[in-house]
């Protein structure tokens, strides 16, 4: 009974221990991450205008309607879903290309396994600044390279960041060209885990590379393919550091116009707001994300 009692001592101490050791970072996540999004939900649903020195006053739903009106809010809800949906789709085409071909047996495998990594390494706003001086009329590698294979007349420099709509395109190709690796990771991950018996099985029935590809790669890596699909979509919805390099327009994005309310206008309630339904809008995705993977264990 004695011995029975010490263990639950020694139990106790190393709870308390591990509890100890963990405070410092569950205070740090409280405070840095769960009461902001606790106070963002609450400001969202009242009149709060950090510089204009009115009282802070109880709206209700007043600014998520407010929202739902505003036409700046729509455009910028367009040009992220376009820019959202672009990049997605070329970087789940590209990406699915890649991994196929560096899934093969060549020489050379592994150092095209390690430079396809350079583009996602490079920090975001880098990738921006690079190629938004590609982008340049005057001096951009785009127009000189145009020059050179005489696509362009000699004397023609168009500026291609004319318009917002350009600008979401022309940022939408630097965030492929910088993403696209991420994908190929993920479908490559999935691709290495299939087993080579169900190569060998089709193969016998006289199945080619394309219909290898087609009833058992793409069977096989939809878990890997819904993962890389939902991150990216995600990720993609919330852009806006590579548009603050292309652009001041706020309306070239949800966030971007998001961080505009809330650090230029000081509307905070408004822009919790705002942040509320991007919010909602990536929940959605997950839970949908949630179903099929679990509709996909169920067919297993």
């Amino acid at each position: 009974m004695q011995k029975i009692l010490t263990v639950s001592k020694k139990e106790r101490k190393d709870i308390l221990f591990a509890i100890l050791l963990l405070a410092p970072t569950l205070y740090l996540l409280l405070r840095i991450f769960i009461l902001p999004i606790m106070q963002s939900f609450v400001w969202s649903f009242f009149k709060y205008n950090l510089m204009d020195g009115s009282a802070i006053e109880y709206v209700g739903l007043r600014n998520y309607v407010d929202i739902s009106v505003l036409n700046d809010f729509w455009i910028s809800m367009k040009n992220t879903s376009y820019f959202t949906g672009f990049s997605v789709l070329a970087e789940l085409a590209i990406g699915f290309i890649c991994a196929l071909l560096l899934n093969q047996t060549f020489t050379g495998r592994s150092f095209f396994r390690g430079i396809i990594i350079i583009p996602w390494a490079m920090l975001t706003l880098v990738n921006g600044l690079l190629w938004n001086s590609i982008y340049q009329p005057g001096y951009g590698a785009l127009n000189n390279i145009l020059h050179q294979l005489h696509l362009l007349e000699a004397g023609t420099n168009p500026v291609w960041l004319s318009s917002s709509t350009n600008v979401v395109f022309f940022a939408a190709i630097s965030d492929i060209w910088k993403m696209t690796p991420l994908m190929t990771l993920l479908l490559l991950a999935g691709m290495q885990s299939i087993p080579a018996s169900l190569y060998e099985a089709v193969a016998i029935d006289g199945a080619g590379f394309w219909r290898k590809v087609w009833h058992v790669t793409l069977p096989q890596i939809k878990p890997s393919l819904l993962i890389a699909l939902v991150l990216r979509v995600i990720g993609a919805f919330r852009v806006y550091d590579i548009l603050t390099v292309f652009t001041a327009n706020p309306n070239t994005s949800v966030s971007y116009l998001t961080y505009n309310f809330a650090f230029r206008y000081f509307y905070l309630g408004r822009a919790s707001a705002m942040a509320w339904i991007s919010t909602i809008f990536i929940l959605i995705l997950i839970t949908i994300y949630m179903v099929l993977l679990k509709r996909q264990q169920k067919e297993q």
